[in-house]
């Protein structure tokens, strides 16, 4: 006997020689026929089987003749949607699940349900046309579903069945289904159609109507006039009175708090909660020991009583709560689980309510079961006239710990030897530590983990235990049954369009013959939608339940859309000031406002290869920039490496002293080492040049003419904080170090480094305190003939700084030193000061945030101090209070101040307020560039210009997006 399959190789040959009963060379049996059958329909790869016998010389080939099963490969819905309902909805409706089997009634099912979807929209003219086109192989099933939509029906005047109490009007304009003052209907949708059910129930409220009901009997379609005619059966009940007896209550309160306005019901189970929530309201603003019932009054008439009978009692504050009876956790540790809290700033009669006060004993006990303590008692004892005060009270959270339960013994069964070790090793029931069932539970997640990992989708577990002989010890008994391991057959990727194969192979962790992971399954989907050129991935095991053990793997893709265009418009206000010849009076600057513009434009997915090429550009009266960029993710395949080509154009005025100007071309290559460190290496080369520059009479013709920089750099930052656009804890520390010099292409030659360190500290639930120290130096070397080293550096590469992200303590790049008249070179004339500011080759700074909650949910208030300066070298730097003279500012500067945060999607909104405690003193001009031209400096045969004092303003006012740091 032999045995032949038609067509050949649907199964995967270990799957064949596993399943198959016949073998060759034994007696022909039909039971054995039969049990072959059964097991090959068991596969689920067959839709039919037949089987055929033919004698071949002394003995009989056995064919079996198969109709292999075909498998959906993807859904895809054709014609320009008409929201509602949007394409999801549409995807979602039809059970046609990728990766199962296709059968016709199913899809008939499925352009049935969407019918009947875009129906209960108001399309009632839409037609819904499948298309079934299969692979090569005919397994692979695409299906597409063209939706021609029509046009939408619109609302009739409904028929109104039963004694609705209300006018036919009335009941019209609470459905919402009629547009307001033209009276024109709506088009039909089902969102819109339930919202006006509710909405009449909404209405039937405001009579107190708390028990009426309201039901759609029908939607009749009227094809001539695409008009749909809602009949509805109302029965509006009796009115319901809901009050407050003994203590004054809001009908607010009482709707916020009684859920039978949300629930638009009442029953008892309703009355009952909302006791419950009105006495937790009540104790939440001190009144503790509030009590609340309810009752019903027979109905009269027309009209249902409900009465909530409060009793408030006197009010209180708790103003002390203390963790009694703690061994083996900190009172630190406990105190973060708490609701209870005592009375603050921000909580003027602390926080303290029965349902807070049993929710503090449970998660307490959870604590220390989770470590093992299983005996463990937690009681909460109140202490009334606390301070020998009537009104203020304290609490006691009595913990009785009881003995330690301890794992003398852990065994794991049905565990191979190889992997026994490694598991073991991540297991937290092993002997010597802490028994609770919540070990138990993480030790099932761990292994089932791993076998899912392995291809093992069937593993089960077991866990057991029992007393050792030693009091409080357990031995833990683990039982693995790991099931058939599973296998990848094949992978099959659809839907992909622009993108190359390449990309995706590159990504894919999985291969054929590798076990069938779901782990590294959901990893590799991650990491292509991380690509950020899919709109949609979607994996599927192909013939999830049939009984074999290789398995096609499926991944299909919707691509993105390739073009992204954003516009952004902002604002600045603050005391800045921009480049001008006409006025030096204001060297400090002015306050000023300057919107802003910004547009980007990328093109993803470029080349089909996953890089992106994108285009930005900001516009305002304070900067003109253009930039263009190449982005190449993954760079030379490794993960987390991506290499940057950008060039850019930047005119910025935004110092008083002059405008700059900047070309610049350069190459980044960033490395990501872990999920909270990251690496930069860059080559920059960039033309830079002053403009609008306010003094001319003061710069020496080498620091007018543009500057040619070549520079290496190298960037490591470590983010460990918990929202980077508004953390609460953790630290961000950056180093940014590189180097220009003539043998890289530089004309001029100096060192430059910045370091930055914050963390942020949760004070309590509420409060963060939040620092952050700067220190940055630049140091020249090599300086061209005619300037000295500190000159040699072109002043928009100096440090500046001041304004609402720096220091608070100086009005926008304000910081540092200024213009005092002094000769630029040694030796060389001296010159009318003007104060303005000239920027430095060293910086440091450290700001002081406490953050706290102001007004509800969304206001934050912060108090702040600033502390620090730009200095003209790090010789120069000093942490002295005090300014020696008009000509010194090389010393600290002191800024304390309140801001206020309003939380955004896009980061908190700030305004502050700063006072500079010391801010500087210096000589200024009062006139205009050609006034200053007609001065002279002493011994010339010019006239001497008067000087004017002038300084720092002690306020500053700031408002800008996002937190300081």
């Amino acid at each position: 006997m032999s045995v032949q399959y038609s067509p050949p190789n649907v199964l995967h040959p270990s799957d064949l020689a596993r399943l198959q009963t016949l073998k060759a060379g034994s007696p022909l049996r039909s039971e054995d026929v039969s049990e072959a059958i059964d097991r090959l329909f068991a596969t689920g790869e067959f839709e039919n089987i037949a089987v055929e016998a033919e004698a071949s010389g002394t003995g009989v080939i056995v064919r079996f003749v198969t109709v292999p099963t075909r498998y959906i490969s993807s859904l895809t819905i054709q014609g320009k949607v008409v929201n509602p309902p949007n394409r999801g909805e549409l995807m979602s409706v039809p059970q046609l699940l990728r990766g199962n089997a296709f059968h016709e009634a199913d899809l008939n099912e499925a352009v049935d349900a969407i019918q009947k979807l875009l129906v209960a929209n108001g399309l009632y003219e839409a037609k819904v046309t499948p298309d079934v086109k299969a692979d090569d192989t005919g397994r692979q099933i695409f299906l597409t579903v063209l939706v021609h939509y029509g046009k939408r029906a619109r609302y009739l005047m409904p028929i109104v069945h039963g004694d609705a109490t209300l006018p036919l009007n009335t009941i019209a304009r609470a459905t919402g289904w009629r547009m307001f003052f033209i009276n024109r209907w709506k088009k039909v949708t089902e969102a819109r159609t339930r919202g006006g059910l509710s909405g009449i129930l909404s209405r039937y409220e405001k009579d107190d109507r708390l028990k009426a009901r309201v039901e759609l009997e029908a939607l009749d379609y009227d094809p001539q006039q695409r008009r749909v005619l809602p009949t509805l059966n109302l029965d509006p009940g009796p009115r319901v009175e809901i009050e407050a007896l003994e203590a004054k209550v809001s009908r607010g309160v009482l709707k916020r708090y009684v859920p039978v306005f949300q629930e638009k019901s009442i029953d008892n189970d309703l009355l009952a909660e909302g006791a419950r929530n009105l006495r937790d309201y009540f104790q939440s603003k001190g009144y503790f020991d509030t009590t609340v019932d309810f009752r019903t009054l027979m109905p009269e008439s027309d009209l249902e009583k409900v009465e909530f009978v409060i009793s408030q009692g006197p009010r209180y504050k708790i103003v002390h709560v203390e963790v009694a009876g703690n061994k083996y956790f900190d009172e630190e540790t406990i105190r973060e689980r708490m609701f209870i809290e005592p009375s603050s700033f921000y909580l003027r009669r602390g926080r303290y309510s029965e349902a807070f006060r049993k929710k503090d004993e449970e998660n307490i006990a959870n604590l220390y079961r989770s470590n093992g303590f299983r005996d463990v008692t937690v009681t909460s004892i109140r202490m009334p006239q606390y301070g020998g005060k009537a009104d203020q009270i304290g609490v006691t959270m009595q913990i009785e710990e009881g003995p330690q339960w301890l794992v003398d013994k852990m065994t794991l069964n049905g565990v191979s030897e190889e992997v026994r070790g490694s598991l073991e090793a991540e297991l937290a029931s092993v002997p010597g530590q802490p028994f609770s069932e919540v070990s138990m539970a993480a030790d099932r997640n761990r292994i089932l983990t791993h076998y899912s990992s392995n291809g093992f989708p069937a593993a089960e577990f077991k866990a057991e235990w029992q007393p050792s002989g030693t009091p409080n010890h357990v031995n833990v008994i683990y039982t693995v049954t790991p099931g058939q391991q599973q296998f990848v057959r094949e992978i099959i990727i659809t839907g992909l369009g622009k993108t190359r194969r390449k990309l995706i192979d590159q990504r894919m962790t999985l291969h054929p013959g590798d076990p069938l992971s779901a782990v590294a399954q959901a990893a590799t989907k991650k990491s292509l939608y991380d690509m950020g050129v899919f709109s949609r991935v979607d994996t599927a095991i192909e013939n999830p339940d049939g009984d074999t053990n290789y398995k096609n793997l499926l991944y299909a893709f919707d691509e993105a859309n390739r073009y992204n265009v954003s516009v952004g418009v902002g604002a600045q206000v603050g005391r800045f000031g921009t480049p001008s010849n006409t006025d030096l009076t204001s060297a400090g600057g002015s306050t000023g406002f300057s919107p802003q513009f910004s547009l980007n434009v990328s093109r993803l997915n470029f080349l089909g290869i996953g890089h992106t090429v994108s285009l930005r550009g900001v516009y305002s009266s304070l900067q003109k920039r253009v930039s263009a960029s190449y982005f190449a993710p993954r760079f030379q395949n490794i993960d987390g490496r991506s290499v940057t080509f950008s060039v850019l154009y930047d005119q910025t005025l935004d110092i008083r002293t002059f405008g700059s100007k900047r070309q610049e071309a350069s190459v980044q290559v960033s490395q990501q080492f872990s999920r909270a460190t990251t690496g930069l290496f860059r080559i920059a080369y960039r033309r830079v040049s002053v403009s609008d520059v306010l003094i001319p009479v003061l710069l020496i013709p080498q620091l007018l003419q543009s500057v040619r920089l070549g520079i290496i750099s190298a960037n490591i930052a470590r983010d460990r904080r918990d929202n980077s656009a508004d953390p609460h804890r953790g630290s961000l520390n950056t180093a940014d170090i590189g180097i220009a010099g003539r043998y890289i292409g530089s004309e001029r030659n100096f060192g430059r480094a910045l370091f930055r360190n914050a963390t942020y500290y949760r004070l309590t639930k509420n409060i963060t305190l939040a620092r952050q120290t700067q220190f940055g130096v630049i140091a020249p070397f090599a300086a061209p003939p005619g300037l000295s080293e500190d000159a040699s550096i072109p002043l928009p590469t100096r440090f500046f700084g001041g304004g609402a992200d720096s220091s608070r303590a100086f009005p926008f790049n304000q910081a540092g030193p200024r213009d005092t008249g002094a000769p630029t070179v040694p030796g060389g004339p001296s010159s009318q000061p003007t104060g303005f500011p000239l920027g430095g080759n060293a910086l440091v700074l450290n700001n002081v945030e406490l953050r706290f909650p102001l007004l509800g949910q969304n206001i934050q208030g912060v108090a702040f101090h600033d502390m620090g300066n730009v200095y003209r070298t790090f010789k120069d730097i000093s942490l002295r209070f005090h300014q020696r003279d008009n000509t010194d500012f090389d010393y600290a500067v002191h800024a304390v101040g309140f801001g206020l945060r309003y939380r955004t999607p896009i980061g908190p909104v700030r305004a502050d307020l700063a006072y500079s405690v010391n801010p500087p003193s210096y000589l200024g001009f009062a006139g205009s560039a050609a006034d200053l031209l007609q001065c002279g400096p002493a011994g010339s045969t010019l006239p001497a210009c008067q000087s004017t004092p002038q300084s720092i303003s002690h306020f500053q006012f700031f408002f800008s997006i996002g937190q300081t740091f």
